[in-house]
């Protein structure tokens, strides 16, 4: 007997919030997915994530407790069929290092038993997609936004220093900074926050540990540190120690509102620009309209940032989506 889109919706809004298994939210009594590193806050509790997911996760800075969760995690493999509860599950390639991955769900039981859904935290250009049912996404500036800012380009890292000029990228995780650190920093030396250096060191790249006798001119950076020490560079060369740019990387509305502030009291603002950019790598509306289409053109569940939504709904409704929003939750300062 078929089912009405209402109930249908239902249905999946209960796959991803009442099951065993919860996805990139640390629940008490339930599974954790962990789909990308810093895409969760790690509550110790049973995790699961891609085998490269959880050795990048070994390498941070954990709490005992989270490290006991981490040395009891499930390790999974692409494309191998795992379960949790009721639910029949299968891991794809987001396109994001560091084992990012997307999710398929599917109920446990006969074909056509239940809605098959895959859900993604973020997407990369070359991010692997499966026939399903409904396509979860989060909205990223980078294929949400009709014009959203320009990718960062190795280019305009190195002009920048080879003017000599101190440079602060802000990233959201350590994901991002291992793609920006893969796309745009590999013929310059960089440092970066200590939440970020453990994914960056090794292979060949150029980062280095931060230094107070010579600090590094350009670093990367969480968003939530504009405040923190280190977050601008003091060299030693006082006639420069200023001049340079703070690069946003699909910054939202309050990490640009607290880097306007910052820029405003800087003792020589005019010599800092404070730039917009997207995170090289990631997903355009090219890559997610031809992702779509390769899964079967299934129905949509929007989640995310509202800033970044509403351009998104409209994107995928011009593709022929049947899409349905799922708002996040705000709440003011009352003081």
């Amino acid at each position: 007997m078929s089912i009405s889109a209402e109930d249908e919706l239902h249905l999946v809004q209960q796959m991803i919030t009442r099951e065993r298994l919860s996805l990139d939210l640390c629940a008490r009594g339930r599974t954790t997915f962990l789909s990308h590193v810093g895409a969760a806050r790690l509550v110790p509790g049973p995790w699961i994530g891609h085998r490269d997911l959880i050795y990048a996760l070994a390498l941070a800075n954990l709490a005992p407790a989270q490290r006991t969760s981490l040395a009891r995690a499930v390790l999974v493999e692409h494309d191998r069929e795992f379960g949790v509860g009721r639910m029949q599950l299968r891991t794809l390639p987001s396109g994001l290092p560091l084992g990012g991955s997307s999710l398929r769900l599917q109920p446990r039981g006969p074909a056509g038993s239940g809605p098959t859904c895959l859900y993604t935290w973020a997407l990369g250009s070359a991010a692997a997609a499966t026939a399903c049912d409904w396509l979860l996404l989060r909205a990223e500036p980078t294929w949400s936004l009709d014009d959203p800012p320009r990718a960062l380009t190795p280019a305009a890292i190195e002009t920048l220093h080879a003017l000599a000029a101190s440079v602060v990228i802000l990233v959201a995780t350590a994901a991002d900074a291992r793609q920006v650190a893969d796309h745009c920093l590999r013929r310059v030396p960089f440092t970066a926050h200590p939440r970020f250096l453990p994914q960056l060191e090794g292979d060949d790249s150029k980062v280095t540990r931060p230094s107070n006798h010579e600090p590094a001119r350009i670093r990367l950076w969480p968003h939530d540190a504009v405040n923190a020490p280190g977050f601008w560079p003091v060299h030693k060369d006082r006639s420069s120690e200023t001049a340079g740019a703070v690069l946003l990387i699909d910054a939202p509305e309050p990490v640009r509102q607290q880097v306007q502030a910052w820029h405003a009291a800087h003792p020589d603002a005019r010599r800092v620009e404070v730039v917009r950019a997207s995170c090289p790598g990631r997903a355009g509306r090219a890559e997610l309209a031809k992702l779509w289409q390769a899964c079967e053109r299934p129905q949509v569940l929007l989640r995310g940032d509202p800033e970044f939504a509403g351009d998104a709904r409209r994107f995928l409704h011009d593709l022929g989506a049947r899409v349905e929003a799922q708002a996040q939750g705000t709440q003011l300062a009352l003081l």
